[in-house]
């Protein structure tokens, strides 16, 4: 099993440099959302040294908690209110495979695989849950041996750029892999002064690892890696923390227990004066990472390799196949994930779905607080509300409902386009609530027969401007705005923090009575929109709002509202002669500042992502792992359970 250690370490080089010239703006993109959030890394093996850098990534450049996690510890975690990362090489472990699934049910705010083997048990699965993106890689050097080598170092290149690509920063990654570990050195140098650096620490049965928070990730992938393939024992501890209690081992195991510590730029100072207070009879290793930041510690992660290397010759082990026992592959091979979690023998894994969607609480946290009961019973009155009730007409909402995110320039999919031909051939009334113009007219037209287009009613700019599917005449899409809007405009123009953050702005459109504020695929939206906000709130005009969509940021006028969209379908269904007149009402950002606030704030109301936390309207019915119209189908409008 595996290949020879030595043969990986010869494709290092090659490695870095593909790592450094792939393409990552897929990565950076679906990355940039997450920035705001918490993350969970996690991986196993290697990839669990990934999550730590990825980790320590987020916290370094985003300001956000960040936590590697193994997949058990990640399973048995809150996972509502953030954003997780899952990184595996092969894509098919069982510990992956089984944490993706029950985390997938449970719909984290993000929820990001990255797998360098396409088509892998686990990039299937991903591509099953519309709601999770998956970012693919095929790494030139193919599969690591018994231990991660090639894939965990051009995983940790991908995701310092993916990093520094979304948040529009410069980490200053050389070019080659000399550059980075030993620029001023020969490979052969640098090599034959390691070995000679490293060569008593095999003398001792224990390597005390000491390190600086540069080289975290490396520290724990020494200790993974000696464990893995049986090198040695290993105790990792930062300087700090070895001054609580750690040092104590030195006291009474000091005969077999050498030290070996990385000292980069970042922590020279207290490496020293720690270092310098070590008995003399214990046997000490520097590693000198002549820098500081990241590359340090990249650095020390490629020294960490070739270190494993030196032990494995010194041990006469090969770490790249040092062979793996029976029992071994059995405890490999358990299943012990199995389904997701009994929340509540009462509930239905959709009714506990949608329960915990509403509370953003989990359900043994809502039955610990004595509140479960409510929530149930609201959500019971909801449903049955719903169904019992016939309608004349649905309202949805377009981006993010109709039209998946991920088909923006594309438009709605031909099976949802199905399914409201299907509505409308039954003699319902639909209504389109969109912040968007004529595009969504066209998308419409094409794949709507002419002959319908009478019963769709389409409201342009959130519902400014709304006029049938076969009008002509609207959206009216000249420039201009009302006089409202106008100093908005200004105010917008001249504010510093606004002007600074432009270049997150790939377009203003001014339309009548609607200002749209498209984001760049690396735009902070949440910073953009509280400059938005505060600007316009320092005008005191009465009415005005700001409000989200999947795409931009919409200011609208006074009494533009979704509302009217909603009124005028259930006059078209009246007039129609309906069965009924009652409009159900559909869309994905129901939580304010959404801009299907209003339009989910309907008596029969559902959404498909984003819900608020009012107990009448606004649920999400969908089975758990499922958002937006298309995954798996407008399953809602005939059913909710």
């Amino acid at each position: 099993m595996g290949k020879p250690y030595a043969s990986e370490l010869e494709n290092l080089s090659r490695a870095y440099a593909w790592a450094m010239t792939t393409s990552i703006e897929p990565l950076a993109k679906v990355l940039t959302p997450s920035l705001s959030l918490p993350m969970f890394a996690t991986g196993s093996g290697g990839s669990l040294t990934a999550a730590h850098f990825a980790s320590h990534l987020h916290q370094k450049f985003a300001g956000k908690l960040a936590k590697a996690v193994t997949p058990l510890e990640l399973v048995w975690s809150g996972v509502k209110d953030v954003s997780v990362l899952m990184l595996s090489a092969g894509g098919g472990n069982p510990d992956i495979i089984g944490a993706f699934k029950q985390i997938a049910a449970r719909e984290p705010q993000r929820l990001t695989v990255v797998c360098l083997r396409p088509n892998s048990r686990l990039s299937r699965l991903a591509k099953s849950y519309r709601y999770v993106d998956l970012v693919e890689f095929d790494l030139p050097t193919g599969k690591d041996g018994f231990l991660a080598t090639n894939s965990l170092l051009m995983t940790t290149i991908i995701l310092c750029r993916a990093w520094a690509t979304a948040l529009s920063i410069n980490i200053g990654l050389p070019q080659d892999l000399q550059s980075l570990v030993h620029p001023d050195s020969t490979s052969d140098r640098f090599l034959t002064d390691l070995s000679d650096r490293c060569s008593h620490l095999w003398m001792r049965e224990t390597i005390s690892v000491l390190y600086g928070p540069s080289a975290h990730a490396a520290a724990i992938d020494l200790e993974s890696k000696f464990t893995e393939a049986a090198l040695g024992s290993i105790q990792v501890a930062d300087y700090r923390n070895f001054a609580h209690g750690r040092h104590h081992w030195l006291a009474k195991r000091g005969q077999t227990t050498a030290v070996l510590a990385f000292v980069t730029d970042d922590d020279r100072e207290i490496a020293g004066k720690t270092l310098r207070l070590i008995p003399s009879d214990i046997p000490v290793t520097q590693i000198e990472i002549p820098f500081g930041g990241l590359r340090a510690s990249l650095a020390s992660l490629v020294t960490v390799l070739h270190i494993v290397g030196f032990a494995g010759t010194a041990r006469g082990i090969d770490p790249g196949r040092p062979g793996v026992p029976g029992f071994g592959s059995r405890i490999y091979r358990l299943s012990t994930f199995g389904s997701s979690r009994t929340r509540d023998d009462t509930l239905s894994a959709v009714r506990a779905a949608a329960i915990e969607r509403k509370t953003e609480t989990s359900i043994e946290i809502l039955s610990n607080r004595g509140d479960l009961e409510y929530w149930k019973s609201a959500h019971m009155v909801f449903a049955e509300r719903l169904q019992s009730d016939s309608y004349g007409g649905v309202v949805f909402d377009y981006d993010g409902t109709l039209c998946d995110g991920r088909d923006r320039y594309q438009g709605m999919s031909k099976g949802v386009a199905q399914h409201l031909v299907r509505l409308l051939h039954s003699g319902t009334t639909i209504g389109i609530a969109t912040g968007r113009g004529k595009s969504v007219k066209l998308d419409f037209r094409s794949k709507i027969p002419k002959s319908l287009w009478g019963r769709v009613l389409v409201g342009y700019y959130n519902g400014s401007d709304n006029a049938l599917l076969g009008d002509d005449s609207h959206p009216d899409s000249t420039d201009g705005t009302c006089d409202e809007l106008s100093p908005i405009i200004q105010a917008l123009d001249l504010d510093p923090s606004l002007v600074h953050l432009s270049s997150y702005i790939s377009q203003r459109t001014y339309r009548r009575r609607q200002i749209t504020i498209e984001l760049g695929a690396f735009a902070p939206v949440a910073l953009i929109w509280d400059v938005i906000q505060q600007a316009i709130h320092k005008l005191h005009i009465p009415g005005v709002e700001v409000i989200c969509s999947s795409h931009s940021i919409d200011v609208i006028a006074s009494g533009v509202s979704k509302q009217t969209i909603v009124d005028q379908v259930s006059k078209m269904a009246y007039d129609s002669k309906s069965s009924s007149s009652s409009v159900l009402c559909i869309g994905d950002r129901g939580k304010w500042p959404g801009n299907d606030y209003v339009l989910l704030s309907a008596p029969h109301s559902l959404s498909v992502d984003e819900v608020s936390s009012d107990p009448v309207t606004c649920w999400n019915v969908a089975p758990p792992g499922h958002r937006s119209a298309s995954d798996p189908g407008l399953f809602w409008i005939t059913s909710v359970q």
